[in-house]
């Protein structure tokens, strides 16, 4: 008998430990709501206080957690997983999180800690029949190590180095994406055109899509899709191979398409059925009054509660215009914080610190520390000190003196405009002292090889003024320039977001405040978060119409946050398509 340690309780983390534990070990578990400890407790699983101690006790520790921001608020803190790690320990980590997190979780552990990336293909009723495909990525010798374990759950294939597990995983999921769009765009296009119900399959039946056609024709039919692996999932999965295909340098239009379709479904209030209610949205929601996906959905978009414990709050056009704040909003943080509320402000702008940023708040009366921001500067240097392959190399900063800072602080070696050419990367952050000479120096460091990031693409900031030039506008000039388009962190990436959520560790719902259907709306909607658009800065109710990712909640100002929930759902403007 073995000591495992399960961390993340969700549907397929507790069937995985009760697998285990029917198995004849002995399992300790960690979940972050302690309600789905109680069923595994009564089957003699033993819970602790946090993942550090799930380490420290166990021989094999297996995760099975949401996201990569999950992943890093287990792993990372003096309650992480990295703080209890021990050299006889191995590491099974199972979630869907793509490469890059498993890059760096591999660099958060101790050296000598072993570990292995091994998700699954298959539901929970696989996992319950032991029938799962575990695609395993690491060491010849540690993934035999975790084989016997992983027998008790399926099948194990071995697939390459670390990684490639996390990586095959993103594969298959692709080719399961694209293959639904593909097959709900056919049907969609049959129907179009004419052609009957009968003569749509028998035709789908004699092409590539013939075994799918066929499996979905009945929830089609019937436009019912009963939950086995929820669509929001799917679109989180859908947001990890993009990011992926980007980091690799790949051009996948038609899964960025099925992304899109997924998207638009979970917008459409279907986030909690199955991911191939994907074919609802791409062949049009019921739109019988009776029929329950039709309500459902309704239900979803309209009366959804809006209690959240945590809230991700833009600056620029939300609290303030160009320094100056807008009405009611220092009275709704307050009401907020009230309410119990925790606040983390941040934003785009990289010209200023985040202490700059939390003296600007409290002298609006505001309290905020330096610790409540982030900015798009802080994050971009986080993100790349996470990046093992890129801590620390030589970075030519196109920015303020408070971007440098950021990213002197995170470990790397600033390159002066003279000697660019040496650099290994180039950040670019929008700032007034951008010129010319600015931009020879990115332009003849990347045609060096360097490598180029940024820290957001938002044309411009509004101001009472009017628009000013912002980060993207300078990027703009140096990827024309350079021919090179750059890696972005900030909004509307997900990258900054899940560092924002990782910083609100314990809050349970968490949504995004922002004015920018663009940036901030479509930001949150890709990391798998709520997000209220508020009419104060750069989007008009106009715009919701032509935007990709539609806010779940549409208000006035800040202001109306700051009042009860209930009025604010009287006042709730409709979301497109309930027009």
């Amino acid at each position: 008998m073995k000591t495992v340690g399960v961390i993340g309780l969700g549907a397929m983390g507790a069937q995985i430990a009760t697998r285990l534990l029917d198995s004849g070990h002995a399992v300790i578990v960690w979940n972050r709501s302690a309600e789905k400890l109680t069923p595994l407790i009564e089957r003699g699983a033993l819970a602790v206080a946090a993942p550090a101690q799930v380490a420290a006790r166990v021989e094999a520790l297996i995760t099975v957690v949401a996201d990569p921001a999950a992943l890093r608020a287990v792993t990372d803190g003096d309650d992480g997983i990295a703080t209890g790690a021990h050299s006889t320990l191995i590491i099974i980590e199972m979630s869907t999180v793509g490469p890059a997190a498993i890059a760096r979780l591999r660099a958060t552990l101790p050296a000598d800690t072993r570990l292995v990336d091994a998700p699954v293909l298959g539901s929970v009723a696989e996992a319950e029949a032991a029938a799962l495909t575990i695609l395993v990525g690491g060491p010849k010798m540690c993934v035999e190590r975790a084989r016997p374990l992983l027998a008790h759950l399926g099948s194990v294939v071995h697939v390459g180095k670390l990684g490639s597990g996390a990586g095959a995983k993103l594969v298959a999921n692709a080719a399961l994406f694209g293959t639904l769009a593909l097959l709900g765009e056919a049907v969609a296009l049959a129907r179009a055109l004419g052609l009957s119900e009968s003569a749509v399959y028998e035709v789908l039946a004699a092409t590539p899509l013939a075994v799918q056609a066929e499996r979905r024709r009945e929830a089609i039919e019937a436009g019912d899709y009963p939950r086995r692996f929820a669509l929001s999932l799917a679109r989180k999965d859908a947001e990890l191979i993009r990011e992926a295909a980007v980091a690799a340098g790949n051009d996948l239009r038609l899964i960025n398409a099925a992304r899109t379709w997924i998207a638009d479904a979970e917008t459409a209030g279907l986030g909690e059925r199955d991911y191939t209610a994907m074919l609802a949205r791409i062949l049009g929601l019921p739109k019988e009054s009776g029929s329950s996906l039709a309500s459902e959905a309704r239900r979803s978009a309209w009366h959804r509660d809006h209690h959240y414990d945590g809230l991700i709050v833009d600056l620029d056009g939300v609290l303030w215009l160009g320094g100056e704040p807008i009405d009611g909003a220092v009275a709704a943080v307050a009401a907020l914080r009230g309410r119990g509320a925790r606040l983390l402000f941040v934003t785009n702008d990289p010209t200023s610190s985040r202490a700059e940023q939390a003296a600007r708040l409290t002298a609006i009366g505001i309290e905020a520390s330096a610790e409540d921001v982030i900015t798009s500067a802080a994050a971009t240097a986080r993100f790349l000190a996470g990046r093992a392959d890129l801590r620390g190399r030589p970075v030519f900063v196109v920015g303020s003196p408070a971007f440098e800072l950021e990213m002197a602080e995170a470990g790397f070696e600033l390159v002066a405009r003279a000697e660019a050419r040496k650099a290994e990367l180039v950040v670019v952050g929008g700032h007034a002292g951008f010129d010319f000479a600015e931009l020879c120096a990115a332009t003849r460091a990347l045609a060096n090889g360097a490598q180029l990031f940024a820290a957001g693409r938002d044309r411009v900031i509004p101001t009472r003024d009017g628009p000013e030039p912002a980060t993207g506008a300078v990027l703009a000039a140096v990827e024309t320039a350079a021919g090179v388009t750059a890696t972005v962190i900030g909004k509307p990436e997900p990258f900054m977001f899940e560092i924002a959520r990782e910083a609100l560790a314990g809050c349970v719902r968490v949504a995004v405040v922002g004015d920018n259907l663009a940036s901030d709306i479509a930001g949150a909607k890709r990391a798998g978060l709520d997000a209220i658009l508020v009419l104060t800065g750069a989007s008009t109710e106009a715009d919701l119409d032509a935007a990709e990712f539609q806010p779940d909640l549409v208000l006035a100002s800040l202001a109306e946050l700051g009042t009860e929930p209930e009025t604010n759902s009287r006042r709730r403007q409709p979301l497109r398509g309930e027009r």
